[in-house]
């Protein structure tokens, strides 16, 4: 029996082709079977040869909604039947920051659709740590945001202090889930900026104070959360950030990258890297979700089924698109 996998191409191209079928489930392990997976940006960054660290071909697919087919034995984290977000960062869990935490600095971690085959397969099985169960009542075209939410979510809570007023620059998936973070976390005003007025606009409606376009000057912040992580952004929040503040890199950049050292050294502002999440992460957002965020919804603006994994993958390239998913029946 075999199974169907979604490769992005060494020629620059997505394609869906056969593979073996997974063995049963060894104790502690569960066999999946996908329901919806989002595409994300770095997603199409490996695509086009465009990621600092991966590149094709591979199996794609780190965003995802999964349900349980089969456990192995020893397995209490889910049962057949559930559904089941998947956490794609597949850690040692022996090292010594696996053992004390946050586990997404392990050293050793591997990503599902990057260094490792990811979800995009008709079956798979994984470790049942990474099974976060989805609470009833919450369906799969929600659930798939998950993941990207995490994002946003784990970016917030590196900042200890009350976040003010907030400034956010990139207004795709990944700011949207910086700005529902910062919205649930009660920041005092925050402005987010973004070219593209459709993704201004859901801003708005998601709760940003104000929206800008990247030609407009922010005014002073407390904290930014710099989504782009380009040279020009990054100058951008270190200048729009008050003495004293604090500017997290949350995008991911090509390779290093300037930072305006003399404006962040003299004004004593705080700079924090984030990158992916932990567990906790992903079951709180599960908790929000399932608590109601109605707009939410929004942030999935188109799905096709996984014959057309191609079309898919060219629909990210419309501006106006913010989460493309890829469905099975």
């Amino acid at each position: 029996m075999s199974i169907r996998q979604v490769i992005l191409g060494t020629d620059g191209a997505v394609h869906v082709e056969t593979a073996a079928d997974p063995e049963p489930p060894a104790p502690g392990r569960v066999l999946l079977a996908p329901v919806r997976l989002g595409i994300c940006g770095s997603d199409v960054h490996v695509l086009d040869r465009r990621h600092p660290f991966v590149a094709p071909p591979v199996v794609t697919g780190h965003e995802g909604v999964a349900r349980v087919l089969e456990t192995g034995a020893d397995v209490t984290a889910c049962a057949p039947g559930d559904l089941v977000v998947v956490n794609p960062l597949v850690t040692c869990g022996i090292c010594d920051v696996c053992r004390t935490g946050p586990a997404n600095r392990c050293a050793h971690a591997k990503v599902l659709g990057f260094a490792l085959p990811g979800l995009a397969q008709d079956r798979l099985v994984v470790d049942q740590r990474y099974c976060h169960r989805v609470p009833d009542g919450l369906d799969d075209g929600v659930a798939v945001l998950t993941e990207p939410l995490a994002v946003g979510w784990h970016a917030v809570a590196r900042v200890r202090h009350d976040l003010g007023r907030v400034l956010i620059i990139g207004g795709g998936p990944v700011g949207l889930s910086v700005l529902a973070a910062v919205v649930a976390r009660g920041a005092t005003h925050v402005t987010l900026a973004e070219p593209v007025a459709t993704k201004r606009e859901l801003a708005k409606r998601l709760g940003a104070d104000r929206v800008l376009t990247p030609d407009d000057t922010p005014e002073p912040v407390d904290t930014a959360f710099d989504c782009v992580a380009a040279a020009p952004t990054l100058a951008t929040s270190g200048a729009a950030t008050v003495p004293g503040g604090t500017l997290v890199c949350v995008g991911v950049p090509p390779g290093d990258t300037a930072l305006p050292l003399a404006r962040l050294q003299r004004w004593e502002i705080d700079v924090l890297g984030t990158g992916l999440y932990v567990g906790a992460d992903l079951d709180a957002v599960l908790a929000h979700l399932s608590a109601g965020a109605p707009l939410v919804r929004e942030l999935v603006t188109a799905a096709f089924p996984v014959e057309r994994a191609a079309d898919a993958f060219a629909a990210t390239r419309d501006p106006d698109q913010i989460k493309v998913t890829i469905t099975w029946p």
